[in-house]
């Protein structure tokens, strides 16, 4: 089986924090881990991708949640008032 080079390993992974809306100090997908050395440029590429999809979905997923929070929190004052509580 044909190793990745550690160059080719250290440049997809510029590429992709390149590429990464925030946090680009940390390192993408297990960087440095030894399965690195045996993925294959196409499986680099592919994780790269995977790697962008997830951290945009988390960011999605705590918008959601603070938005979430805010309309309990409106709404909980809100109640407060109804009940004469301030």
């Amino acid at each position: 089986m044909k190793h990745t080079s550690e160059a080719t390993i250290r440049a997809l992974a510029a590429a992709v924090q390149a590429d990464m809306p925030e946090a680009p100090q940390q390192e993408p997908f297990g960087l440095g881990a030894p399965w690195t050395h045996y993925a294959t440029t196409e499986e680099f590429e592919r994780l790269a991708r995977l790697h962008s999809r997830i951290l945009r979905k988390e960011k999605a997923l705590a918008s959601m949640r603070d938005e979430r929070a805010a309309i309990m929190r409106r709404s909980i004052r809100r109640m407060r008032r109804a009940t004469g509580k301030v």
